[in-house]
């Protein structure tokens, strides 16, 4: 299947779930072409485009390719899946003059503004990538499916001769002020009653007392498999549990530790934002874990073996897949049908 991917570029979740989603797609032998519209990092050009290259998926900008009809006829595209909703415009317009459907992902909250009901109502399909996202959509469009973010749990690996106890903390995330009270809290609390510094990797120092502030990496794998109890959300929160860490759940409040039984919980998901738990939980469940390193340890080994059973980034490709043959077989105008996966 020959599948055009509309995503601007920025430093996030979102785009690692952009780029990670062409790869497993392209390691299934179907043919992904990531057009960008905006790029708002530079590290597009040094890191990640060699990146692309190497995983053999092209890409390109978005002014140059809504105007090479050239390689729109050439390359054929049989569906559009969008992810920016600053594209989803464009990704109507261009499934429209081409003849063929178009998928969009919501990848947050917000899409029940108005501006966005034409796009959304249009969408021969819609995935949003959790529960509460979706209900919010479903009253715009009946056609969302719920496909969770997925990581390479091969990539994304404990380390081969791990420290014992792996029990340093770790904060990982993107910066915005919402975060900055809680992260607070957090760096005080661990000061003062367990006088154990945080280590930060963001995008920005907080300038927070009590922290060490590493820049933003692009591989977080070597700091994730040295630390052992990792607070973060969303993304990194899953990559930490597939590293073997036990991971505090928080962005703009507190949700608790990720275990066996907050996975269960229907109200879970992994936002960091639902204020689960108060900030005198976060002082309970850090004592729990570091006072006691045989449950420290057998959490750590669950959420390896929770993200590999239910992370997985293969997961999500084949989800995705089976969202693009549905459209594609389904009543919808559509010539040159690629054949349903054997699997």
């Amino acid at each position: 299947m020959k599948i055009l991917f509309l995503s601007d570029f920025f430093l996030s979740g979102q785009t690692t779930h952009v780029l990670e989603l062409a790869k497993q797609l392209t390691m299934t032998q179907h043919e992904v072409h990531i057009s960008f519209g905006q790029i708002h990092s530079r590290l597009f050009f040094t890191y990640y485009a060699p990146l692309l290259k190497s995983w053999g998926i092209p890409f390109s900008q978005r002014e140059r390719l809504s105007r090479s009809s050239q390689f729109l006829s050439r390359f054929k595209p049989e569906i559009i899946h969008c992810h920016s909703s600053t594209l989803f415009p464009k990704a109507r317009q261009l499934a429209d003059r081409l003849g063929i459907p178009y998928v969009l992902t919501c990848h947050g909250l917000g899409f029940s503004h108005p501006k966005y009901t034409l796009d959304l109502q249009s969408a021969n399909g819609i995935i949003a990538i959790g529960a509460r996202v979706a209900e919010e959509i479903m009253s715009i469009s009946p056609n969302v499916a719920i496909i969770p973010n997925g990581i390479d749990t091969t990539h994304f690996v404990p380390p081969i001769f791990p420290s014992k106890p792996r029990s340093s903390i770790l904060y990982v995330g993107r910066m915005d002020r919402g975060r900055l009270r809680p992260l607070r809290k957090l760096a005080l609390l661990l000061q003062n009653e367990f006088g154990l510094p945080l280590s930060v990797i963001a995008d920005w120092d907080p300038n927070i007392e009590n922290t060490r502030f590493t820049p933003w990496q692009v591989n977080l794998v070597p700091y994730l498999q040295q630390s052992g109890i990792v607070v973060a959300c969303g993304r990194t929160a899953r990559e930490a549990l597939s590293c073997s860490n036990a991971v505090l759940l928080m962005q703009r409040a507190y949700d608790g530790i990720i275990s066996p039984s907050l996975i269960t919980r229907k109200d879970f998901d992994f936002s960091g934002n639902i204020g689960r738990y108060s900030f005198d939980r976060l002082k309970r469940d850090l004592k729990r874990l570091l006072t006691s390193p045989s449950r420290l340890e057998k959490l750590q080994t669950w959420g390896r073996n929770y993200a590999i059973e239910n992370l997985d980034s293969s997961l999500m490709a084949d989800s995705t897949l089976k969202i693009y043959y549905e459209i594609l077989d389904s009543d919808y105008a559509f010539t040159n049908r690629s054949p349903k996966p054997s699997r």
